[in-house]
This record gives structure tokens, sequence and C-alpha cells, in this order.
């Protein structure tokens, strides 16, 4: 390999490390004084020959590069945290459980202090003001925990539903994001990590739903509510022409009365009905909304859905054809973290009828 040879590559290993692992490598080179690093940030510029490295200095700067390159990716790549699915059925509802001690294992790797029961885990992250205590409503650990935490009965192992995870987060003020769809990253703050694996798969929809929480508070309904939590397999179906890429998240919202099953409760009687999808190999986003929202007229503004709340607080027929509901379709961020913005309206005017 030529000193010229040599160079490119050297400029080309060390410009695919960023921040403090490029500066280590930098300064940890033999030889290496500020003036050849200018040099390297300015291709083609002068060098004297003397600051020029040996080929033993390209090549273990390389050597050292792909090192620190392949622990990388190797860390990366083993930081997931189990999932889990019940084998018996647990009660409809936005739930996806991830194994708490592999949990726990990932967040001291990833630097996050955790202390605390399985019932109460006490979380604090770098920079972070103060800890986050994750409230999941169960007590002495047993068989069945609470909702959000549950029990194996086969392997003693505890999970964590990753909804309850990330409400405490975003109820802390962290900046909370979840990107991908199947062993999604969930990423907070600086710390990023890779719920699911191979072998025992996450899925992201339930997480993505947390982005509607504040449209829902908008229109003054009580929740975002998903047919496909009613345990129920009895869909209104509704395919629509994806506006973006394959990798994008939607939602298709809309109002529905739907009261609280405690018939003294005094919340309100109206959800904000949803599903989300992903472009088909079709090219089109095939939603399932609860089976009443047959007929939809899709709108771009969202004081539609609100004057829809107040005609269905009285109980006037709705998701018919002679008076369709109003519909919104989103594109999410996957950005949860308070005052962030969740979702983009797509404006739409068009008609759908379910199947």
């Amino acid at each position: 390999m030529g000193d010229g040879g040599g160079r490119r590559e050297l400029r080309r290993a060390i410009r695919g490390l960023w921040g403090r692992r490029r500066r280590v490598v930098e300064a940890e080179q033999p030889g290496w004084p500020s003036a050849r690093r200018r040099t390297l940030r300015e291709p083609g510029g002068p060098a004297p020959l003397s600051l020029r490295p040996t080929r033993g200095a390209v090549l273990s700067v390389l050597l050292g590069c792909g090192a620190l390159l392949a622990v990388t990716d190797l860390s990366r790549g083993l930081a997931q945290v189990q999932g889990y699915r019940p084998a018996y059925a647990l009660p409809a509802g936005p739930f996806v459980y991830l194994n708490v001690q592999s949990l726990q294992a990932e967040l001291r790797r990833a630097g996050v202090g955790v202390s605390g029961p399985p019932t109460r885990p006490v979380l604090t992250f770098p920079n972070a003001p103060r800890p986050v205590v994750v409230e999941t409503g169960g007590g002495t650990p047993g068989p069945y925990l609470s909702r959000a935490l549950v029990r194996d009965y086969g392997s003693g192992q505890v999970y964590l539903d990753a909804n309850t995870l990330a409400r405490s987060l975003i109820g802390a003020g962290l900046d909370v994001r979840v990107r991908g769809w199947v062993n999604p990253d969930l990423r907070v703050g600086p710390v990023t990590l890779r719920l699911g694996t191979a072998s025992r798969p996450v899925q992201a929809y339930n997480l993505h739903s947390l982005g509607l929480a504040a449209l829902a508070r908008d229109l003054g309904v009580r929740e975002a509510y998903s047919a496909r939590w009613s345990g129920v397999n009895l869909y209104s179906t509704h395919a629509l022409r994806a506006p973006g890429g394959a990798g994008d998240v939607y939602a298709l919202v809309s109002v529905l009365y739907l009261p609280p099953r405690d018939p003294a409760s005094q919340t309100s009687p109206l959800v904000l009905a949803f599903d989300l999808a992903r472009p088909g190999v079709d090219g089109r986003l095939h939603f399932a909304l609860p089976y009443d929202l047959v007929h939809l007229r899709l709108t771009g503004d969202p004081d539609e859905l609100r004057q829809d709340a107040r005609r269905f607080a009285e109980r006037l027929d709705y998701g018919r054809a002679e008076r369709p509901a109003h519909a919104l379709l989103l594109r999410l961020s996957g950005d949860l973290s308070p005052g962030a913005t969740p979702f983009t309206v797509i404006p739409r005017n068009e008609r759908s009828v379910g199947e």
C-alpha cells in the first residue's frame, strides 16, 4: 500500500467514527499531532514529509478503527431486550411485555442506574434531572402481579409492559422516541434500547399508539382505543392510498361512542378510535376500525372530529351512509416526548366505505 493510498484509507476509516471515539483514535496514534489532523480534515492539503505516518502506523490505525467499529456493532447487535407473548389469554389492551431481567441488564449496560423492586423499579438516566419511578400497580410478587407486570408460570420470569415503561419516562419529561416496527428502538435521551429479539420479538404497534394521546385530550375524548384490543375479530376495514415511504407508520382515527365498562363512571363515553398501518405490497394502507365505523369522510381538519364528538355525545347516528363519521389520516413521527409533534395530518377529501 502506497503512502497516498494509506492516507485515503485512514481518512475513510476515521470519518466512519464520530464524537468521542474519533477523538480518542486520533489522539492515541503516535506521530499524529494537531497539524496532521488538520490535513485529514482538508484532503489534498500539503503536509511536511516528517509528519506522514508510516505504513505500520496506517495499518495500526485501520486495525484500531476496525476493532472499535466491530465492538460498537457487536454491542448494538447484542443490546436487545427479550420480548414475551403469554401462552395464556391476557385481558385486552395496549400491552407489550419485556423480560424484566433482560431489560435491567441492558439498562445498566447503557449507563442507567436501576434500583427498587420489579413492582416499582427506579431508573436513573444520565443527565436526567431526577430518577424515574415506574409505577406498575403491582404489590408483592406473585403468580399474577398486574396487567402491567406479569409472571410466567413456567419460567418464573417477570415481564413489564413496554407502554407502562414509556409512559413513566414521558411523564418524567424525558426525550422518548420509538423507531421501527418489528423489534423497534426505544430511545430515551442518549440511551437506545433495542426491544425484542429474533426468537422473542416485539412489535411497536402499541408504543406508536402513545403518540395519539395528545390528540385524544385535544378532542375531549377519554382515550385512544384500537379495535384490535377488543379481542373480537369484527372490524370495518378501510384501504387508502399510501402517501409516503414503505417504512412510515400511519394512523387512521375517528371518534366513537364507547361507554366505559363501569356504568357509574363519570368519564367521557367517547374514544378516539384508531388503527395503525404501514404501506402493504400493494402500496396501500389497510386499516381495521370498529365495525360501527363503516362509512367515513376523510378530512384534514381536526375540528370536524370535534363537531362529531359533540353530536355523538347526544347519541346521534354516525358512521352511516347518510352521515359518515369524519376521520383523519396521520403520519406518526415516533417522537413521544412532552411538547413534541407526534404526528402530521395528511389532508384528504374523500369517502371510504369499509368492508
